[in-house]
């Protein structure tokens, strides 16, 4: 819920005044240190102070992912990610649609590498690497396809129903609105037919009908169906048990972004999206427990880092003053005089050179008077 609402709420349950500004800063602070914990989980080493758990996998596991946009602060629109991972569940009634469950959450506002890179702590967690099976169901764009060549290369990967029906409905309009006449009911069919039959005969009718009728939208279904024919065999996926549906993401995208970053009048600063998404996905995966204890533990260790840093740097800085003080030292202090050379004995230079005394050593020391 929103901080103000939060705020209340709190007041009114446990008694406890707080005001929405120290709401907000203890929320996205707490949910600031579980992306920390997570972007480390994420490296290839892992992290040595929060090991990743994991869970045993299903043997049929369903991933799906997809990008829904998040409203920023002056007026700029961001596309928030967001991959659901579930277990696939195949009725024993033949007439009861196939569905997944037990669907975990993971959110981040960033590039779509970045997402690949920092998703893989959920898909490792999970075992989706480790399922004996596994189904990719989401729309034809390429960056969904790199991310299921980086975790699960041999995934089945299936073309949401829906988003393929979304490319046949402009068929229909773009048609009669230039005035282009197609049977009653002819969307209907052709779903059926795709949905039952698979694409080859909606092609060949799509060609024959580009033929007779130059419309954009026609070119486009077809460029787009020919591209991912191979993800379109929706008869052979319901035969195998798979589900032809992204409504799992379609859903996460609602309950974890979109309910809480999308509301009335809602701007957010970049740098706070993200924490507000771990906290939502640590919330609908049932692990607030488990994040609560880490942040503490977080917490605590990250103190510990920080007082050992700041020793470090008191014992450097007295080290470099105590150098500092003994260069000073050593400058200011006196410095001995050199000691002058001893009198030679013997006979002076003079002496040398004339060869004899040229003043007696008593003349020396008389006065000059008496000289």
């Amino acid at each position: 819920m929103p901080f103000e609402r939060a705020a209340s709420e709190v007041q009114a349950m446990l008694g406890v005044q707080v005001s929405d500004s120290t709401a907000r800063r203890q929320a996205l602070a707490a949910g600031a240190i579980w992306v920390q914990i997570q972007t480390e989980q994420a490296e290839p080493a892992g992290s040595k102070h929060f090991p990743l758990p994991q869970e045993a996998p299903a043997e049929r596991m369903l991933m799906s992912s997809d990008g829904g946009v998040v409203p920023l602060r002056g007026g700029v629109w961001a596309e928030v990610k967001t991959l659901v991972i579930g277990e696939v569940v195949c009725p024993k009634d033949e007439h009861r649609t196939v569905r997944s469950q037990a669907h975990t959450y993971f959110s981040r506002l960033v590039d779509a590498a970045t997402f690949a890179d920092l998703a893989s702590v959920e898909v490792s967690r999970r075992g989706v690497e480790r399922a004996k099976e596994v189904a990719a169901v989401q729309d034809g764009a390429d960056w969904l396809q790199s991310f299921v060549d980086g975790h699960r290369h041999d995934a089945v990967r299936i073309l949401d129903f829906a988003h393929a029906a979304g490319y046949l409905g402009p068929i229909a309009e773009q048609a009669q609105l230039v005035g282009y006449h197609l049977p009653k009911g002819w969307l209907s069919v052709l779903l059926h037919q795709l949905k039952y039959h698979g694409p080859q005969r909606v092609l060949s009718h799509l060609e024959r009908l580009e033929q007779r009728f130059s419309l954009s939208a026609i070119s486009e279904a077809l460029r787009y169906f020919r591209k991912r024919e191979p993800q379109m065999q929706y008869p052979q996926f319901q035969a195998d048990g798979w589900p032809i549906g992204s409504g799992s993401v379609e859903s996460g995208n609602k309950v974890v972004m979109q309910a809480r970053l999308k509301g009335a009048g809602m701007r957010w600063l970049p740098s706070n999206v993200n924490p507000m998404l771990a906290l939502r996905t640590m919330v609908y995966n049932a692990r607030w427990s488990e994040g609560w204890h880490q942040q503490q533990h977080w917490r605590t260790h990250t103190q510990d880092r920080r007082r050992t840093q700041r020793c470090k740097l008191r014992r450097e800085r007295l080290l470099q003053q105590l150098q500092q003080q003994l260069v000073r030292l050593y400058l200011l202090s006196p410095r001995p005089k050199p000691a002058s050379p001893p009198a030679p004995k013997g006979r002076t230079e003079g002496q040398r050179r004339w060869g004899r005394h040229t003043f007696s050593r008593k003349a020396l020391h008389l006065p000059l008077a008496k000289i």
